[in-house]
């Protein structure tokens, strides 16, 4: 592998990280492809640029969109095809194409030896995570799922805090993920699209990032669920469309509602709910724990206010700011107090424990998601179809995903 470099950083005298004070083995940068130069591509490339690795490629769907977007990131190659990216000595690779297409794409790379990081979900089913996970280990490759949520400072403070026995048994999570891209009735975009988006649509996109959240704040995994479905509008067709060919499928394929009850192994239990179609808020995550010594709450639209809840004493609302938070949360702030940080600060910080993990050449400190969480997160996702299609509760068995790991 070509000169790596620490990119993780010093922390300065008020806990936070300073880039400028990062230490380079060599001058050699890390080299990276993004394939698919959406919002969320163009994220990306933003994030790993100040992280300090070189964006060499994006790769479109088609040459035009490919060039049109190199143009506009200022990135020097465009490249219609991830092989003819692969071509040019890359080190990792960044999938942000729509989830039918993870599988091919991941599993080309990791043929080539090359570092992964895939959006969420990993793939459309079990089987599909379950051979990226195991492609993935047997090529010895870094490999990571794009679950940023995790990465907000306060996020991180709500899990040293379990870790550290701060809140003592939890009992309850009350967590929900609500966005209003599909609001109106002729709101349209590629999940809706099974043969792109997969079976489902709001439990397979932001339903996969909460499941995730959930599970690494509480340190559980689920063990039963019982879900339902929803749909605002089964006569959703494109604007401008009166074309009855072009109108969604109806029927529990199309959620773009849902709710979920779900037992955790720890004994906790959870209250989820999932929507598209929530006027006003164009991506919000919210998450409150009962527990037995607190109670937390953290929501994506206040990200830097996380309240500590109490009975017997006042409540309190931590800020992000290392120096009042734990040691395992203080390294993901890397500004001091006065500056908060927002969504893109949490692909970057994702981005930089993979890179440092690159640079190190050995994957071993694994503080992001992995295809083991993608593939988790499957399994879930999986047994919540089982759930709307049956009508019923669905228990989880884990001794595959097991298996894999």
């Amino acid at each position: 592998m070509r000169g790596a470099r620490s990119i993780r950083g010093d922390r300065s005298d008020n806990g936070a990280v300073t880039n400028q004070q990062a230490t380079y083995a060599a001058t050699s940068p890390i080299r990276a492809a993004v394939v698919g130069p959406g919002t969320i591509g163009r994220i990306h490339v933003d994030a790993l640029r100040r992280n300090g690795v070189d964006v060499v490629s994006v790769v479109g769907s088609t040459p035009e969109r490919a060039h049109a977007a190199a143009a506009v990131l200022r990135v020097p190659h465009a490249d219609a095809s991830l092989a003819a990216a692969l071509d040019r000595g890359l080190d990792a690779v960044h999938v942000c194409a729509p989830n039918a297409l993870h599988r091919r794409l991941v599993l080309q790379a990791v043929e080539h030896g090359v570092h992964v990081v895939c959006e969420k979900p990993l793939g459309i089913n079990v089987a599909e995570a379950a051979d990226l996970a195991s492609a993935a280990h047997a090529a010895g490759v870094i490999h990571a799922v794009c679950f940023n949520n995790r990465f907000y400072p306060l996020v991180q403070e709500i899990s040293a805090r379990r870790r550290e026995g701060m809140l003592g048994r939890t009992f309850l999570v009350r967590a929900s993920i609500a966005d209003d891209t599909l609001w109106h009735r002729n709101d349209w975009d590629w999940r809706l699209d099974p043969t792109i988006g997969g079976p489902t649509v709001v439990t397979s996109t932001t339903g996969s990032h909460l499941l995730d959240l959930v599970m690494f704040l509480i340190g559980a995994r689920p063990t039963a669920l019982c879900a339902t479905f929803g749909t605002a509008h089964r006569d959703r067709r494109p604007s401008g469309s009166d074309d009855a060919e072009s109108t969604a499928p109806a029927g529990s394929a199309r959620d773009d509602l849902a709710g979920l009850l779900v037992r955790l192994s720890d004994g906790t239990q959870a209250v989820l709910s999932l929507s598209h179609v929530a006027a006003g808020h164009p991506y919000r995550v919210q998450v409150e724990i009962d527990a037995e010594d607190a109670g937390v709450s953290w929501d994506s639209e206040r990200p830097n206010e996380l309240w500590i809840g109490h009975r017997d004493e006042p409540n309190e609302l931590v800020v992000a700011d290392p120096r009042h938070m734990s040691p395992d949360a203080r390294r993901f702030v890397e500004k001091a107090g006065a500056y908060r940080e927002g969504f893109d600060e949490t692909f970057r910080l994702l981005f930089r424990e993979v890179y440092a993990d690159i640079a190190d050449g050995n994957g071993t400190s694994a503080q992001y998601p992995t295809f083991g969480d993608g593939h988790r997160q499957l399994v879930v996702h999986e047994a919540i179809q089982t759930s709307v299609a049956e009508r019923r509760w669905v228990d989880l068995d884990w001794s595959d995903v097991d298996r894999v790991a």
